[in-house]
């Protein structure tokens, strides 16, 4: 699917507001006030799409940096992250030097590409014990017309997962389904809804549906932080470090 500015615009809305957006990042922040207590100097959000999370990272990073194919295209880039310095370049290319980024976010981007090469790539430029957050979504067998709009390659087992991080150069320090409590209504949403409009129907859910899911995501949330390991989700997240 080509992205065109008026649909990073959408994307820019969508992700301050949708329950899904609004979940994982909290989800990943908190993984990364786990892991990385302490703000990094150079910080980079590969695949960063509308660039709306760099926002919310500007604490972690004192020197930020945004790398997607087609980041230029929004507008509101420069608004929503006035500091960060955004680049138009290829994931499995990154115009990055060697180990010279403290910290890295890849969120739902890995599924587009060809893994195993942009895996090596964030393992040539980030620096030796650096931590890696990177999201996924999960199970081949939920596969629907969802994925194929939003142009994936692939979704992953946790297996999977784990031995591409591994094999690039990572150790696994912590990996979790995410959206376990509202697996049963993403399982009957991709059994039932195959057509585009159950696609519009997912990304508008309504301001109270959005509500509610909402607060069911970041109770599942807070049972992470607590330490709950799911069984399954309909996403993979994994911290991992270069060894």
């Amino acid at each position: 699917m080509e992205f065109t500015p008026d649909r990073y615009e959408m994307l820019v809305r969508t992700e301050q507001t949708h329950f899904w957006f609004c979940a994982r990042r909290s989800m990943v922040l908190e993984l990364i006030r786990r892991f990385c207590p302490k703000p990094v100097e150079t910080l980079a959000d590969i695949g960063c799409g509308s660039g709306y999370n760099l926002t919310h990272l500007q604490a972690y990073g004192e020197y930020l940096v945004g790398i997607d194919r087609l980041v230029l295209l929004s507008p509101h880039m420069k608004t929503l992250a006035p500091d960060t310095q955004l680049i138009a370049g290829d994931v499995q290319e990154l115009p990055l030097g060697n180990e010279s980024v403290d910290m890295m976010t890849s969120l739902d981007v890995l599924e587009h590409v060809d893994d195993h090469k942009m895996l090596k790539e964030l393992s040539r430029t980030l620096k030796p014990h650096s931590v890696l957050f990177i999201t996924v979504p999960a199970l081949p067998w939920l596969w629907s017309s969802r994925d194929t709009l939003a142009g994936h390659k692939r979704r992953y087992t946790k297996t999977a997962l784990t031995q591409a991080v591994e094999q690039a150069g990572f150790s696994i320090k912590y990996i979790n389904y995410h959206q376990f409590l509202l697996f049963p209504l993403v399982v009957v949403s991709r059994y039932l809804g195959r057509k585009k409009q159950r696609q519009m129907q997912e990304e508008n859910p309504g301001k109270i549906t959005n509500h509610v899911l909402l607060k069911i995501s970041m109770i599942e949330n807070w049972l992470a932080k607590k330490g709950a390991k799911f069984p399954w989700g309909s996403s993979l997240v994994v911290v991992a470090k270069k060894c």
